[in-house]
């Protein structure tokens, strides 16, 4: 039998009536069933992505139909077309493909770690399901891991959670709603390179000063340490600038940590309008960019 589910925002009376009437006027061989987008959860580790719908994997189905979904929730749409493509699960409409720079971290990540990169382990769920998820989070990331709101910026909405009791952190979130997960790597090193274009203009350490921070943000107090070109790992360099061609990013400030148990490169993320240090006393960051448009 062949099976299409429904996707929607919220439930309620006329989206359960259209299943109903799909079902009863479809071929006896089509069975249509209704689900959230908010029930669907999605984890990923290098190139392996798994996608489930109320504990289901999404890969039962044989079509998937976003029926109505819209406002801030299109970001996770196009996440799941993203995964829908890596998986081979045909989905209507293919719209969903063209999300953009209307991506979040979600889909952002997906394609980083799609395209080979080292992305740390990651689970993604909403909110209203994470308590449900607790043991599963800590049997396959152990403690402590990072939870992240989707929405974060600039180390805001990032929490260290050392054990079951610091779920907590939930209900400091009154307005996120979607939820990121890593395992944690601990770390005395990360970097920040500014790609522009095909190359790595400037690199940069950030280096914590406060030892009970386990965020390298310069936001929260971390120092800048701007290093020369010459230094430049050619691993680390090539990393930025294949993570900033694999979101289409021409200018792209690309964060990588180092793992200090084995000096592991983890991309953390890609920044498109990355944050810059305006005072180029410290910074060589706004002379680049100037070269880079000179160009």
């Amino acid at each position: 039998m062949k099976k299409v589910l429904l996707v929607v925002t919220k439930k309620g009376k006329k989206k359960l009536l259209l299943t109903d009437r799909l079902n009863s006027l479809s071929a006896q061989n089509i069975k249509f069933s209704l689900t959230r987008l908010s029930d669907f959860t999605v984890e990923f580790n290098g190139k392996e992505v798994k996608v489930e719908v109320e504990n289901r994997a999404v890969s039962n189905f044989d079509l998937v139909y976003f029926r109505r979904v819209g406002g801030d929730l299109m970001p996770i749409a196009g996440s799941l077309a993203i995964c829908f493509d890596a998986l081979g699960v045909k989905y209507i409409d293919s719209v969903f493909q063209e999300m953009g720079p209307a991506r979040n971290k979600l889909s952002s990540l997906l394609k980083l770690t799609l395209a080979g990169l080292p992305v740390p382990p990651t689970f993604f769920c909403f909110k209203e399901h994470v308590l449900e998820k607790v043991d599963y989070l800590a049997e396959r990331f152990g403690f402590p891991l990072i939870a992240k709101e989707v929405a974060s910026q600039r180390g805001q909405g990032v929490f260290l959670v050392k054990n079951k009791d610091d779920f907590g952190f939930l209900d400091q979130s009154v307005e996120e709603d979607q939820f990121l997960f890593q395992k944690f790597y601990p770390n005395d090193e990360e970097f920040r390179l500014l790609v522009l274009g095909d190359k790595v203009g400037v690199y940069e350490r950030k280096v914590r000063t406060d030892r009970n921070e386990f965020r390298n943000n310069v936001a929260l107090g971390a120092r800048e340490e701007f290093l020369s070109l010459d230094r430049l790992p050619p691993e680390l360099g090539q990393m930025a600038v294949k993570a900033a061609k694999a979101l289409n990013y021409q200018i792209s400030g690309v964060d990588v940590l180092v793992d200090k148990n084995d000096g592991r490169y983890w991309l953390l993320e890609a920044n498109r309008g990355p944050g810059l240090t305006y005072d180029e006393t410290i910074s060589p960051e706004l002379s680049k960019l100037a070269e880079y448009f000179n160009k």
